[in-house]
C-alpha cells in the first residue's frame, strides 16, 4: 500500500477509533488494528499518536471549510433578510455535521482535548482564516474573528454533543434553538447596513 494511503486509512480508522473510545484510551494499537494494518506503519506515516491526531483532526477541518467554502453562496440568496440568509447557512451545516455520527464524536473529542490545544489549535485557525478573510467585511471592524469563529465552534460541539448523547432530539425545534444562541453572540458584531440589506 502506497504511502498516501496508509496515511489516509489510518486517519479513518482514528476517526472511528477516537469517536468509540476517547482521546485519551485510543491506542496506536487500536487505530493500526482497526485499519487493518501493522502498527509499526503508523511511525512510517507519523512522528506518532500526537501527529496521528492532530492530522486526522486537520483532515476533518480541511473537510468542513471545503463544505462551507462551497455553501457560503447561500448568503446571496434574493429576497431575504440576512438573519433569513444566516439560517439557510447554519441548517446546511448543521446536517453536515450531525451527517457522519463518527465525524462529530472525533471532532467534538479532539476539539475539547489537551492535546488539541498543544499540537493542533494553531493550524485549526489557520484553516478556517481565508473564510475569516473573506467574510470580515460583513463585520465591525473591531471585532475578534478568531474568538468569535471559537464562540461558534464552542456552541455548535455543544448542542451536537448532546444530540449525540441523546439529550437532545434532532428535530426543527433543536436546530433554530441552537442558530438562535449562535446568532444571539453573532449579531451585535455585524455592521448595522449589512443586516438590514436585502439582496436582490
Amino acid at each position: 500500500m502506497e504511502q498516501q494511503n496508509m496515511r489516509q486509512a489510518f486517519m479513518e480508522s482514528t476517526v472511528r477509533v477516537v469517536a468509540r473510545d476517547g482521546v485519551e484510551r485510543a491506542t496506536t494499537k487500536s487505530i493500526a488494528a482497526e485499519a487493518k494494518l501493522n502498527e509499526a506503519y503508523i511511525y512510517k506515516c507519523f512522528s506518532g499518536k500526537d501527529e496521528l491526531l492532530s492530522e486526522t483532526f486537520l483532515m476533518e477541518d480541511e473537510r468542513f471549510f471545503a463544505f462551507l467554502k462551497k455553501t457560503l453562496p447561500v448568503m446571496r440568496t434574493p429576497g431575504l433578510l440576512w438573519r433569513e440568509r444566516a439560517y439557510i447557512l447554519w441548517k446546511r451545516s448543521w446536517e453536515h455535521i450531525l451527517g457522519v455520527s463518527d465525524d462529530c464524536s472525533f471532532y467534538i473529542r479532539y476539539y475539547y482535548s489537551a492535546s488539541c490545544r498543544a499540537h493542533a489549535y494553531e493550524m485549526h485557525l489557520a484553516c478556517y482564516r481565508p473564510l475569516i478573510e473573506k467574510v470580515s467585511p460583513v463585520f465591525l471592524p473591531e471585532t475578534n474573528m478568531e474568538m468569535l469563529i471559537h464562540q461558534i465552534f464552542s456552541t455548535m460541539l455543544f448542542f451536537a454533543s448532546r444530540v449525540l448523547h441523546g439529550d437532545l432530539e434532532d428535530n426543527e425545534t433543536t436546530t433554530l434553538w441552537a442558530f438562535e444562541q449562535i446568532y444571539s453572540f453573532v449579531v451585535p458584531h455585524v455592521r448595522p447596513e449589512v443586516l438590514e440589506e436585502v439582496t436582490l
